[in-house]
C-alpha cells in the first residue's frame, strides 16, 4: 500500500486560511507538511499546527535573524528535498 500523499505549506506568515488549508489536506487524506520560512521562524511552536505531520524550521532564516536554529532544523538540501518530494506545495 502506498503512502498517502503530502501537501507541503511553505509558511512565512501564519493566516487563518492557512490552518484551514491544512485541516482540508487533512481531511481529504493527505499528509500535511509544513515549513517555516522567513520571520516565521521569530514564531517557531510546533502547538501552532496541531494537525501536521512534519514540521520543518529554515536554519538558515533562523541564522540570518539572529536566532539558534531549533534542534531539526533543515539546511537548503533538505528544503529542496521536501518540495521536490510532496505532492502538491503551496506557498503562504
Amino acid at each position: 500500500m502506498s503512502e498517502a500523499p503530502a501537501t507541503l505549506h511553505i509558511v512565512t506568515r501564519l493566516r487563518g486560511a492557512t490552518l484551514l488549508a491544512m485541516a482540508a489536506d487533512r481531511a481529504a487524506g493527505r499528509r500535511v507538511q509544513v515549513l517555516l520560512l522567513h520571520d516565521e521562524v521569530y514564531r517557531h511552536d510546533p502547538s501552532r499546527f496541531p494537525a501536521v505531520d512534519r514540521l520543518l524550521v529554515g536554519a538558515d532564516d533562523c541564522r540570518r535573524r539572529g536566532l539558534e536554529p531549533p534542534a531539526g532544523a533543515v539546511e537548503y538540501p533538505a528544503i529542496v528535498e521536501a518540495i521536490a518530494s510532496a505532492s502538491r506545495v503551496i506557498s503562504w
